[in-house]
């Protein structure tokens, strides 16, 4: 196999495509935030996000399956800015030790064990396990029962 001399990149259509995957919800994640809400547990999804061209924020077909949907460009504050996640637990009268917070990136979760919260990586292809372990949490520890 020849390798190109040059490579050129369309930055933006590389970026468009990563949204693209992104934006698409992994069901057991979304069966995850359903059970929770049955529960009667509150829960959040903090988005870092941003306005487009025209100054517009593209909306989410997700939000309407969380009590709080709260987005960076919105909000003026990013993960892994500590206040980012305060002014969530705000929103849901919650203080950060009752948080179990789920996240990809490992500096989002130093952020939020640096609050108190219990914090799990949510490895892509692997989300499952971090379900299993939402679930297993709540089901061993008493001090994350449902409050019906």
């Amino acid at each position: 196999m020849v390798l190109p001399r040059t490579l050129r990149v369309d930055a933006q259509e590389l970026f468009t495509r990563m949204m693209k995957v992104a934006e698409e919800p992994n069901e057991c994640v979304v069966e995850l935030v359903k059970w929770l809400r049955r529960c009667g547990y509150k829960v959040a999804a903090l988005t870092n996000n941003f306005q487009n061209d025209e100054g517009k924020v593209q909306a989410n077909a997700l939000a309407k399956l969380f009590d709080e949907f709260v987005e960076s460009s919105v909000v003026g504050l990013r993960k892994p800015d500590t206040r980012f996640y305060t002014h969530a637990c705000n929103l849901l009268e919650v203080s950060p030790d009752e948080v179990v917070f789920l996240d990809d990136i490992r500096k989002n979760l130093s952020a939020a064990k640096r609050l108190g919260m219990t914090a799990i990586q949510v490895e892509i292809g692997r989300e499952q396990e971090a379900v299993d372990t939402v679930k297993r949490i709540i089901r061993t520890l008493g001090a994350f029962e449902p409050k019906l």
